[in-house]
């Protein structure tokens, strides 16, 4: 990691959104920080792909996000920070002890952690941070109290961060509709019936793709020099008319 390369950690980064993100970001000319909790076989995979296009261009970070959490001396140059580590764990009313402290850790206190430890760094660099929320915090699902909780309070974070990070530090966010229907097996699976109302009341007709997530991201951490505290709904026009 010692090269001029500036540094941009992207938390949750082995799957999905977040290494789209992360090949994007990639592809601007960052070093990238790949960040992953369990999914350790896909984020080595995705910086074996990084550093064969651009040599030492890519580490894998495994860890947990909680208050607790190490932070290994890398992280302390950054100029750059994606807070896209998510779980999204099923909940309501009767069940939410079992879920909340999880969701807090992992969507809140862990990437508040982080960037109490980065904001030396990133205010030095001017850098900026990206928080991926929700268009469902402005109107919950069910199913998903504290999931919900969870993204709302990171939503909140990101603008009042907005504020005491200014004015070297910018801090937005970026919520995400519908993208790419996870497999019919995986936890946020969709049923079929589900996939159609959600089309039916989509602007734009279609889910967007991880990649059109990563130009959001990517507009907003390096373009968007006079952005902060702004969420950016990336949802082809969904929270129109979100149920």
């Amino acid at each position: 990691m010692n090269n001029p390369m500036p540094t941009i950690l992207i938390t949750g980064a082995a799957k999905r959104g977040g290494a789209a993100i992360a090949r994007r970001l990639h592809q601007r000319g960052y070093r990238i920080i790949v960040h992953c909790h369990t999914s350790l076989s896909a984020a080595h995979a995705l910086a074996l792909e990084l550093n064969a296009l651009r040599a030492n261009s890519a580490v894998v970070w495994q860890a947990e996000l909680n208050r607790t959490i190490a932070i290994p001396p890398y992280l302390h140059s950054i100029v750059g920070l994606v807070a896209s580590a998510s779980s999204y764990l099923h909940s309501n009313l009767d069940d939410f002890s079992t879920s909340l402290d999880a969701d807090i850790e992992s969507h809140l206190t862990g990437h508040l952690t982080l960037i109490q430890h980065c904001k030396t760094a990133l205010a030095t660099n001017h850098g900026a941070i990206v928080a991926i929320t929700d268009i469902h915090v402005e109107r919950p699902a069910k199913t998903h109290l504290t999931y919900h909780i969870a993204k709302g309070a990171l939503a909140t974070a990101v603008r009042a961060l907005a504020t005491e990070l200014a004015p070297q530090i910018r801090v937005n966010a970026v919520a995400p509709g519908s993208l790419e229907w996870p497999a019919n097996d995986a936890p946020a699976s969709i049923s079929p019936e589900r996939q159609v109302q959600i089309l039916r009341t989509t602007p734009l007709g279609r889910t967007g793709t991880f990649e059109e997530l990563a130009a959001a991201v990517e507009f907003l951490l390096c373009d968007a020099t006079f952005t902060t505290g702004t969420t950016l709904n990336v949802d082809g026009g969904r929270s129109i008319f979100l149920e």
